[in-house]
């Protein structure tokens, strides 16, 4: 699959396939009828060998693992055409024994989940539903800003993959023009002084419709194809997010993530110079964001002066004194 895909528009040698695997020309030729099976077209020139004319639309196994397979580095791909969760299935890869880094990737969630429980739409649209699980031997003081970390990646992936402006929204909430394109759960096992292991999942809406979300949620809602006024190859946005995420892992890890991470921050940070409103249970403060310090946590000046330091909390941007909220 590799070869045919790097091959573009180009013809393969079967025999330079077959001498490369280590095949038959038969046994070759039986492969392609298998891919033919699962939606690729493929045409067979007597004396040119064959060529890829169509690839399935849907997300994709065999390209993805392609894709994932030159990245000169083991990495445990769990597909899935439909799970309860991403997080939920990483869980249980984890507690069996699964190897890190482990990538869970589905075309629909059941149960998609969110932050503090809620409930994320996760319909098969062509959309990227999946967990990233890892074993980082880390103390946990330094997880603090690990979501606000990946989040400037995934949006920088989808600047350069897409040609689409996306912004972080703390803690946890990627934007693009004001309407909500995708969050990220991350959820981590951790004993007094050490983290044994962290997952972070993410939900990008890419390929849905207006139609796709209910009436509540979807004037707040957009995709990156709505953003783009066309659909996605969500084979070529997937391996691009997932490689971008293992690296700024191991980036993370090694500590040389800081002035990365300052730079991005400022540039993707949809908060800044707002006025927002945090809810902390009972309580709701009011004032203007002033981005975050260097654990992480947003810092809020409120109307009297006061700068109030958020480890969590529910945003809202105000719009206007009597205009809607985000």
């Amino acid at each position: 699959m590799r070869e045919l895909l790097a091959a573009g528009d180009g013809f393969v040698s079967g025999s330079a396939l077959a001498e490369m695997l280590g095949m038959s020309r038969v046994a070759i030729w039986a492969h392609m009828e298998k891919l033919r099976g699962l939606g690729y077209e493929v045409e067979a020139v007597r004396r040119r060998g064959y060529r890829l004319l169509k690839r399935p639309d849907t997300l994709d196994e065999m390209q993805l693992r392609a894709a994932l397979g030159t990245l000169g580095r083991p990495v445990h791909l769990v597909f899935r055409a439909a799970v309860d969760s991403t997080n939920s299935e990483a869980e249980r890869q984890l507690a069996s024994g699964a190897e890190t880094p482990l990538v869970v990737i589905a075309r629909q969630q059941e149960r998609g989940r969110g932050r503090l429980g809620r409930r994320w739409i996760s319909g098969d649209h062509g959309n990227l539903y999946l967990s990233f699980a890892f074993r980082p031997d880390l103390r946990p003081a330094r997880m603090q800003d690990f979501t606000l970390w990946m989040g400037v990646n995934v949006c920088d992936a989808l600047a350069n993959t897409c040609r689409i402006d996306a912004a972080v929204k703390w803690p946890n909430d990627i934007f693009h023009s004001g309407r909500k394109l995708g969050g990220m759960l991350t959820e981590a096992r951790i004993d007094a002084d050490h983290t044994r292991d962290v997952i972070f999942g993410l939900g990008l809406n890419i390929n849905s419709q207006r139609q796709h979300w209910p009436d509540d949620i979807a004037p707040r809602t957009t995709s990156v194809a709505e953003a783009l006024g066309q659909p996605v190859d969500i084979n070529r946005v997937a391996p691009a997010i997932i490689t971008r995420v293992l690296k700024a892992f191991d980036t993370f890890v090694a500590d040389e993530y800081r002035d990365t991470f300052t730079a991005l921050w400022e540039r993707l940070d949809t908060l800044k110079g707002r006025r927002i409103a945090v809810r902390f249970g009972d309580e709701r403060v009011e004032g203007t964001a002033d981005g975050i310090d260097s654990t992480g946590a947003l810092r809020l000046r409120d109307d009297a002066g006061r700068l109030h330091r958020c480890l969590a909390g529910d945003v809202t941007i105000e719009k206007s004194p009597l205009g809607p909220t985000v």
